[in-house]
């Protein structure tokens, strides 16, 4: 038996194998998840404020922002190190890492204070416990990927695979407990859980690695190296983050009750088409990186990783467009959202392009290269600011032309359709322009 798994793993190779042992262990983890978002979420979240559930984790993103901006040279220079054998280094980075987390954790908590009384104003819910609980997740969260990306860049796959088994039965253990005291807190609180499991394992797993017997080893001109890498990824980092979090207080903001708690539930469905691809470029960073730093040709490697992304993602895609009215009208919970479904198949396209597209910025980020910020940074804005300006249209009374105001408002913007297939065709540009890269490159 131990014969035909080495030769198993020999025959698909390290990409394929551990994605599969990811994507295996993520999905028992998917079986609990699916329970959380889709009924467990809905019993005890109102309606009228199950639709601020997205934006509450997405604003903890900001607070987390300094922290998530190292994270991926972090992990870039980490397997670089893992790749040469040095340790040392490898200690030194960590160290590095926890003191930044001290250090973001004082910034959030100051900027905290000016943010949040706004943010839960318009998000339409008290802000009581959720504001500290907030700070707290979007903090946790790259701390978590920190020790996730040391385990990833040392190849413990492993690892991962069985932090990944008991990350959802301990958030489903939080959530039973803190939901029925009061349902938003006990969401985020929930959120919380699997990162710190995962941010203790990480830890102790590599405290075995780097024991005492290593020593911490200065980085030295590497240092030079990291601030040239992170300042483009910053940009990108930044904007991102904050455009994206934008987006998600439109949909509270400037959508119904109904519509933004239909937003929540058929999001929850849609992430399926996503499960693949995320088990993919996971395992792709790292071999990525390493492929790069002893001068190999990965271009293989990128072709192999978006037909694995999108072929299961179209599946599921398909699926969905011939059985997702049959799936909302199946549960009592979800049936006042069957007529979304149209929109459910339209998000899981989405959800498959956004990881293919997301896998290829991974993957050119592993290499050095931001030549890709150039198209997305104006598709991410017009994205954004398109949103922003169409279904707000009103406020620009006596700045814009009377015609052009007539023109939004005949749009009738503020429908979660309109919002939906907007993001789509956004999606689809920036799919449109890496294929043309691509090409562009291997010519």
């Amino acid at each position: 038996m131990n014969a035909f798994v080495k030769r198993l793993r020999e025959k698909s190779g390290e990409l394929w194998w551990w994605s599969a042992i990811i994507f295996i262990s993520c999905r028992f983890g998917d079986l609990i998840n699916a329970f959380i978002g889709l009924w467990l979420v809905p019993k005890y979240v109102p309606q009228e404020e199950l639709g601020a559930a997205l934006p509450l984790i997405q604003a903890g993103g900001i607070f987390g922002l300094p922290l998530a901006i190292l994270v991926v040279p972090f992990s870039r220079w980490l397997t670089i190190y893992a790749t040469r054998g040095e340790r040392g280094k490898i200690k030194r980075l960590l160290s590095i890492a926890i003191y930044g987390g001290v250090g973001a954790f004082v910034l959030a908590v100051l900027s905290a204070r000016f943010i949040l009384p706004l943010f839960f104003e318009r998000m339409r819910v008290a802000e009581g416990s959720l504001g500290f609980l907030i700070v707290c997740a979007g903090l946790v969260t790259p701390v978590s990927t920190i020790f996730n990306n040391a385990l990833q860049g040392l190849k413990k796959f492993r690892t991962t695979s069985l932090i990944n088994i008991f990350g959802a039965p301990a958030r489903l253990v939080v959530m039973l407990i803190a939901m029925p005291i009061r349902a938003l807190s006990g969401y985020v609180m929930g959120q919380m859980a699997a990162p710190v499991l995962n941010a203790t394992a990480g830890w102790l797993s590599l405290r075995r690695e780097l024991g005492r017997d290593v020593k911490s080893v200065p980085l030295g001109k590497d240092v030079h190296d990291m601030a040239r890498y992170v300042l483009p990824f910053a940009g990108y980092m930044v904007i991102g983050t904050i455009l994206g979090t934008w987006q998600a207080l439109l949909f509270r903001q400037r959508l119904p009750d109904v519509e933004s708690a239909a937003y929540y539930m058929i999001t929850r469905l849609a992430e399926i088409a996503a499960y693949a691809g995320m088990s993919i470029s996971f395992v792709m960073f790292p071999l990525a990186v390493e492929s790069n730093e002893k001068g190999g040709d990965n271009g293989r490697l990128l072709t192999r990783m978006l037909v694995g992304t999108i072929a299961p993602g179209l599946c599921v895609t398909a699926l969905l467009a011939v059985f997702g009215k049959m799936i909302l009208n199946a549960v009592p919970l979800w049936r006042d959202y069957t007529p979304y479904s149209l929109l459910l198949t339209a998000l899981a396209l989405r959800m498959t392009l956004c990881v293919a597209i997301g896998s290829f910025y991974s993957y050119e980020t592993a290499a050095g290269r931001f030549r890709f910020i150039r198209y997305w940074l104006p598709i991410i804005l017009i994205e954004t600011g398109g949103l922003v300006v169409l279904t707000g249209h009103g406020a620009f009374a006596g700045i814009l032309p009377q015609g052009a105001l007539n023109w939004m408002a005949s749009l009738n913007a503020g429908r979660l359709s309109f919002f939906v297939w907007w993001l789509l065709a956004s999606c689809a540009a920036q799919a449109v322009a890496i294929a043309i890269h691509i090409a562009a490159r291997r010519k």
